[in-house]
C-alpha cells in the first residue's frame, strides 16, 4: 500500500511540474469550466503529450471549436484505448461486478417476502379426504 501512495504522490508532483510549465492549462479552472481534479484526471488519462494541452489560444468560432473538440475527443479516446492495460480493466470490471452483486445481496435481505396465502383444503399436499 505505501508503494501505491508513493506512486500517487509522484504523479501529483509530475502534474504540478506540468502545470508550472504550462500555466495556460489552468485557464479552465479559473473560468470555472473544470476543476483541478478533472484536469489531473485528464492528464493521467491522456498524458502530457496530448495536443489539447498545447492549444493556448483558440479562435472565437464556436462551430470550429465544436469540430476541433470532436476530433480531439475521438483522437484522445483512441490514444487512451491504445494505452490501456486490459488486464487492469478486466480486474476493475470484476471488482465492480462483485460490488454490484454484494449490493444486490444486501438489498435482497431487506426485501419483504411475498405474502403466501394459507393452505386451503383444495391445496392440500395430501390427495385423500377426511370422512
Amino acid at each position: 500500500m505505501p508503494e501505491a501512495k508513493e506512486k500517487g504522490s509522484q504523479k501529483v508532483q509530475e502534474f504540478k511540474t506540468f502545470v508550472k510549465a504550462h500555466p495556460h492549462v489552468l485557464k479552465k479552472v479559473k473560468q470555472k469550466e473544470k476543476t483541478l481534479q478533472e484536469l489531473f484526471e485528464e492528464w493521467m488519462l491522456f498524458g502530457e503529450e496530448d495536443p489539447s494541452w498545447y492549444e493556448e489560444n483558440q479562435e472565437e468560432n464556436p462551430e470550429k471549436d465544436r469540430e476541433a473538440t470532436n476530433e480531439k475527443g475521438i483522437g484522445s479516446m483512441i490514444g487512451a484505448i491504445k494505452q490501456m492495460n486490459f488486464e487492469e480493466v478486466q480486474k476493475g470490471i470484476e471488482q465492480f461486478s462483485g460490488a454490484v452483486y454484494s449490493i444486490q445481496e444486501v438489498l435482497s435481505q431487506f426485501r419483504k417476502p411475498k405474502a403466501q396465502p394459507p393452505y386451503s383444503q383444495s391445496h392440500s399436499p395430501f390427495p385423500f379426504r377426511h370422512d
